[in-house]
């Protein structure tokens, strides 16, 4: 394996991660507050994610 190959895929592993520990903070930052398991945050997600994919594309978001 080339030393750039390694280089991309833990970027993207950082990355990845990175959704993951904020997801992970903002459901236990609303359960502590609220005491409820707030299960929609998953589309909070998928929605901040497809608008930032469609952002980097050029087109803009559409409803």
């Amino acid at each position: 394996m080339d030393l750039s190959i390694f280089a991309i895929l833990t970027q993207d592993g950082i990355a990845s991660g990175a959704v993951y520990v904020l997801l992970a903070l903002a459901l236990v930052l609303v359960f502590s507050i609220t005491r409820v398991i707030f299960i929609p945050i998953g589309e909070f997600v998928a929605f901040g994610a497809l608008t930032m994919a469609a952002l980097q594309a050029g087109t803009p978001p559409q409803s």
